[in-house]
């Protein structure tokens, strides 16, 4: 008996999964396809060990593992694969376990499925957690439990695990630098199992005496009249009348104590610089410079990187080589008629229900004491920077279609647990998730926090006049030094 065409698709749609992109078509019946048998699946400490036996079949090219019925994600074995070792499945948790086989690289089998548990089990923490404060440095010392399967020791302080701390096993003490004053800290100590499960947390609260802090601006000039651009000189003017500031040269970064000097500003902003880390002034590329503000970051030292010095986060490790920033510009610009905007509210078109996010950063602090508008009439607020007038092109920021989603809701999903950090703007006519333009990057055992702003509407002197919206730039600006310190 002969089956249509419409009839075989259905039939294999029914029984069958795809193993490619094949598509199948003139078949005359469907094949009865053999699965895999004895499936079994064992506890083994902390992971589940699932085993099985091949079918005594030929044509088999590969096998197809789901976990806990995601038939998005399989994992793909080998034709000879017998076993997989499951790890993080969550505790007390069943767990479900399905092998098909992959024959011809055109169909899979029925799945198999078995299930197993991985019981509940308190895991031994930390002792003896005890703080001590001098200035501003926090240290914390503890007493870890001998034991195996100890793979890495956690701290996580005022309950923020976005910003976890992660040492490697067998740690026993860490120091804090820089740590905000004046509020009641809460320190958590955990360890890590086997890198997914976490002990029950040790906690202690300590609150550090208030102590002045100051704001450091990275001259590269004798004085700040003598900085080469326009930008930069009102940039620096402007901070020269803030209280508690302090321009530094870069041969003094090296001597910078974190817990008095706690931000450093840096900001480049030139018609012709080239694109590349490298290309910036030789005072800040230079070994030296990069060396000692790589130390001043690792102590808890802060960073505030401004438009072309966004590049900074490469050579200082806030993000991999193959994620500088690539959407720039470096021209005289020229005149227009818009307002220069930026827009907190990452993926507006995505706030009513769908497969990718809708992130409102309105509320974190840089953006304290601003009006948000819509000068363009975009259909949702703004942060107004630069008005009408000349306006140079300066954009030094991310592109994340570059990068993709991964295993992620969306691009800027994808993008902030790659870099271990928080995207607060993008520009203000993007109603989707296509560019980071002002990012936190959260601290950890490498370096501390820091802000990039890469936006061309981050421009501090108009060439064309005032600029209706400075004040939008000052707040902005004061708001990420305070934030930082």
């Amino acid at each position: 008996m002969k089956y249509g065409l419409g009839a075989v698709a259905l039939s294999l749609g029914l029984i069958f999964g795809s193993c490619s992109d094949f598509e199948p078509t003139g078949f005359d019946a469907v094949p009865e396809l053999p699965t895999v048998s004895n499936l079994q699946a064992q506890v083994e400490g902390h992971s589940i060990n699932v085993t099985w036996q091949l079918p005594s079949a030929e044509g088999i090219t590969g096998l197809r593992f789901i976990k806990n019925a995601d038939n998005q994600n399989p994992v793909e074995l080998p034709a000879n694969a017998t076993s997989y070792t499951v790890k993080g499945q969550p505790m007390g948790e069943e767990g479900l376990f399905t092998v098909k086989v992959c024959y011809d690289n055109k169909y899979v089998s029925e799945g198999v499925t078995t299930t197993a548990v991985l019981p509940v089990e308190t895991l031994a923490g930390v002792s003896n957690l005890t703080a001590e404060v001098s200035g501003r440095t926090v240290t914390l010392k503890w007493t870890n439990p001998t034991g195996s399967g100890i793979t890495g020791v956690r701290i996580i302080r005022n309950g923020d695990t976005g910003a976890a701390i992660d040492l490697p096993a067998g740690t026993s003490s860490y120091e804090m630098k820089a740590q905000p004053m004046d509020v009641e800290l809460t320190y958590s100590v955990q360890l890590m199992y086997d890198e997914y499960y976490a002990s029950e947390a040790a906690t202690t609260q300590i609150k550090v005496p208030y102590i002045a802090p100051k704001m450091a601006y990275l001259l590269i000039a004798d004085k700040w009249q003598d900085l080469p651009d326009d930008d930069e000189r009102a940039a620096a003017q402007w901070f020269a009348a803030q209280e508690n500031a302090e321009f530094i040269t870069p041969s003094r970064i090296a001597d910078l104590d974190v817990d008095l000097y706690p931000v450093i500003w840096i900001e480049i902003d030139r018609v012709g610089l080239p694109l590349g880390w490298q290309n910036l002034p030789a005072q800040i590329s230079g070994e030296e410079t990069i060396a000692a503000l790589r130390t001043y970051t690792v102590n808890g030292g802060n960073l505030y990187l401004a438009n072309m010095a966004t590049q900074l986060t490469v050579p200082l490790g806030f993000v991999p080589e193959n994620m500088a920033p690539t959407v720039y510009g470096n021209g005289d610009g020229g005149s227009g008629t818009d307002v220069w905007v930026i827009n907190p509210y990452l993926g507006w078109d995505f706030r009513n229900g769908s497969d990718q996010g809708f992130y409102d950063r309105t509320a974190h602090a840089i953006f304290k004491d601003l009006t948000f508008e819509d000068p363009n009439g975009y259909g949702y607020d703004n942060l107004p920077l630069i008005g009408p007038g000349q306006r140079e092109d300066h954009n030094c920021l991310w592109d994340c279609n570059i990068y993709g989603r991964g295993s992620y809701p969306d691009v800027i999903a994808n993008f902030e647990a790659t870099t271990g950090s928080l995207v607060l703007a993008t520009w203000g006519h993007v109603r989707d998730h296509c560019v980071a333009g002002l990012v936190e990057f959260y601290a950890n055992a490498h370096h501390g926090r820091c802000i990039a702003n890469g936006f061309a509407a981050y421009e501090w002197n108009q060439n064309s006049g005032a600029n209706p919206y400075q004040h939008n730039v000052e707040q902005l600006t004061s708001n990420i030094l305070d934030y930082l310190k």
